[in-house]
């Protein structure tokens, strides 16, 4: 008997080993920052929308206490041990004693003592109160599958050192720029830390005072569209689409994990895999299409309307383009995400409530897009120049 955690933590332990290998250590720093920040983000995201009114009908849900309100502490729980893992210690590192993240090695203890701390430290923030039952015979049989696969990591790396030191790869290919740029990459990643959280109350409603019902990821998605704005006008039609790719590729590894997750046999006492194994396997096409139809037709119009006499106005040009994306999202995600779940009326209530509410944040964000946009555009053609000299 073992966690997920169990799994996902040396999961963690690995790629931080990877970035050790083969980012500079600014790069590093800038990986590890994003990290901190997506777990908090994703932490206080999840806390505001699971702590608004929920609709009368979902408190019947058994698993409504397990996977909604006690979400917060989990994360928070992980946000502390990824920092205290992870983060702080290649902070003394960077400060302190540099040689350690220039040595093999080391870097493989670094990432080794980072996973065991990691999984050690979230395990008993999550079950020490209340215990769980057979606490230590879980905790001792989790540690054995986090050391397997930690131990196993370690010995791959150790062997494809010993075996490609003396290959040189040839292979090189050159990257498009807003690759090289820092705030690219924390735009593309606020985008994800806000689709994770939408994907984690997505069938959670929120009751407001008027009689009205929302769909809990439907009040911050918005944030996402307002991402892929500033891209689509900052750094063009391309780098909009990698976004869409990469959005994609993170909800399709989110719930392949979570249905992986569910695959395995769970106790009687902490049993949801009824709960998830309906809804994850109906949630990962309606996702997938929701996310193509959105972001795509969002980058198409932004690029396309540059060439109109309307769309010559950037403000005009947004709000057509956010309109149509946020009518096919309303569309598309809606009559396939809860039906069978919720009765016709209910979800046509929730589909003209959240088209609503998405045509008011867009409104209401255009003005916060365009002075972001005028504060984002001179760094980045900061940037752009810095990297053709450098190229050069």
């Amino acid at each position: 008997m073992f966690t997920a955690s169990s799994v996902v933590c040396p999961l963690v332990a690995i790629i931080y080993l990877i970035v050790l290998k083969d980012c500079t250590i600014i790069q590093q720093r800038h990986v590890l920052n994003q990290s901190l920040l997506a777990l908090y983000l994703f932490s206080v995201g999840i806390y505001l929308l699971v702590n608004l009114p929920a609709a009368e009908y979902m408190h019947d849900n058994p698993a409504y206490q397990i996977v909604f309100e006690d979400i917060p502490r989990k994360f928070f729980a992980s946000t502390l041990a990824f920092g205290l893992g992870f983060y702080i210690p290649h902070l003394l590192c960077c400060a302190k004693r540099k040689e350690v993240l220039l040595s093999p090695k080391k870097r493989l203890l670094l990432a080794l003592f980072g996973g065991f701390f990691f999984f050690t430290l979230d395990f008993f923030l999550l079950f020490s109160e209340p215990h769980a039952h057979s606490f230590n015979r879980i905790y001792l049989d989790s540690l054995m599958v986090a050391a397997g696969i930690l131990f196993t990591a370690g010995v791959i790396y150790l062997c494809c050192l010993l075996f490609t030191r003396h290959i040189n790869w040839a292979y090189s290919k050159s990257l498009p720029d807003y690759l090289s740029s820092a705030l690219y990459h924390y735009l593309v990643g606020f985008a994800v830390i806000i689709m994770l959280i939408c994907l984690a109350c997505e069938y959670r409603l929120v009751s407001f005072s008027n009689g009205g019902t929302l769909a809990a990821s439907g009040l911050l998605f918005p944030l996402t569209i307002m991402v892929s704005n500033l891209i689509g006008e900052l750094y063009g039609y391309k780098a909009n689409l990698r976004l869409t790719v990469v959005l994609i590729l993170t909800e399709l590894v989110f719930d392949l994990l979570l249905m992986g997750a569910v695959a395995l046999p769970s106790p009687e006492f902490f049993n949801l895999n009824p709960f998830y194994s309906f809804i994850v396997p109906r949630r990962i096409p309606a996702s997938t299409l929701a996310l193509v139809v959105t972001f795509v037709s969002n980058a198409m119009l932004l690029e396309h309307l540059k060439k109109t006499n309307l769309g010559c106005s950037r403000s005009w040009r947004i709000l057509i383009a956010n309109f149509v994306a946020t009518s096919l999202l309303c569309l598309v995600n809606y009559s396939l995400l809860f039906g069978g779940i919720y009765p016709y009326e209910q979800i046509f209530n929730l589909t003209i409530n959240g088209w609503v509410f998405k045509l008011g944040a867009t409104l209401l964000g255009l003005p916060i897009v365009l002075w972001l946009y005028n504060l984002f555009y001179k760094q980045a053609q900061c940037q752009f120049s810095q990297i053709k000299r450098l190229s050069h």
